[in-house]
């Protein structure tokens, strides 16, 4: 694999270019953090509206009809619902962990097994997510893949 970059003032805005035979899967991982990259998600928090990254995001939880979005330090609302957020992120590198609740892996610390076939996914900020034992199976395949 070769990286070209072109850097010159005539260039009013970024384009890159990937030319290619086949995508493999290093190649898609490169593709979908480009895409990850450009994508950002109106929230609100106290009245104020503003655009939150999603390599900022930890995780996005359903609670009474409403979707709140938790970054490292804050906690925000958003008008999507969860159904939504998982249709149009979920390919990349977030996966739902219960009927509630959709996760950033890459702020995933460790996985560890508890009672019942559930599972307990420790983020990198300290907080503690159940992963309901219907959902273990595709956390693990996206953790172990490692964004």
């Amino acid at each position: 694999m070769k990286l070209l970059i072109e850097q010159d003032d005539r260039y009013k805005e970024t384009e890159i270019h990937i030319r290619c035979g086949m995508i493999d899967t290093e190649l898609q991982h490169i593709i979908d953090e480009i895409h990850l990259s450009m994508f950002s998600l109106m929230v609100s928090k106290d009245g104020v509206i503003s655009k939150l990254s999603l390599e900022e995001i930890f995780y996005f939880e359903s609670v009474d009809e409403r979707t709140f979005v938790y970054s490292k330090e804050d906690v925000f609302m958003c008008d999507h619902r969860l159904y939504e957020i998982e249709e149009k992120i979920g390919k990349y590198c977030f996966a739902r962990i219960s009927k509630s609740v959709i996760v950033n892996i890459k702020k995933i610390r460790e996985i560890k097994p508890q009672l019942n076939g559930r599972f307990e996914a420790i983020l990198d900020n300290g907080e503690r997510q159940v992963v309901n034992r219907h959902y273990v199976s595709g956390l693990k395949e996206k953790f172990t893949r490692r964004w």
